[in-house]
């Protein structure tokens, strides 16, 4: 449950604002997924910074976004544990019942917020090859960061991303 949570909730709050005529815009965060809806006051675009897995404290880059958008973003830097040094993280591979060994940091961007968290998790397991091949299957855009702090991206991504 924990892979598809916030995403589920996002895409409730999403039809909630629909519902009310007069919410023109509004940004919505849930820990790693964040939910862009309507309009800023000022006309300008939505900026989500996408952090960087070398250095949580610091971001990566921005998408510039406007109107609807749900991103959401999986990876092992935030919430782990090391024991013997060994590094534990919370995302498991439903194959080995074990953290996913994949070694990349996921975000992904799609209209809607459950499709958002569900792909940018399952992504994360995959890695980036068959990743952005499921991504793409379910029209979403994908960002991949590799151990080593190159990027991956799919092409439409590059439409939004910026460092």
């Amino acid at each position: 449950l924990g892979a598809v949570g916030k995403g589920l909730a996002l895409s409730r709050i999403s039809r909630l604002l629909e519902e009310r005529e007069e919410m023109g815009g509004a940004v919505i965060s849930l820990g790693g997924s964040v939910l862009t809806y309507g309009v800023k006051p000022d006309g300008s675009p939505w900026k989500v910074g996408i952090v960087d897995p070398a250095d949580p404290s610091s971001h990566l880059g921005i998408l510039t976004l406007e109107g609807q958008w749900c991103v959401s973003t999986s990876g092992d830097y935030e919430r782990y544990v090391e024991a013997d040094g060994v590094r534990y993280h919370h995302i498991l591979d439903p194959a080995t019942g074990y953290p996913a060994q994949s070694g990349v940091g996921v975000t992904v961007l799609v209209k809607d917020g459950l499709l958002s968290d569900g792909l940018s998790t399952a992504c994360f397991i995959l890695g980036p090859e068959q990743g952005m091949e499921l991504a793409e299957a379910y029209g979403a855009e994908t960002l991949f960061v590799m151990q080593d702090g190159s990027i991956r991206m799919s092409e439409g991504m590059e439409t939004y991303f910026s460092r």
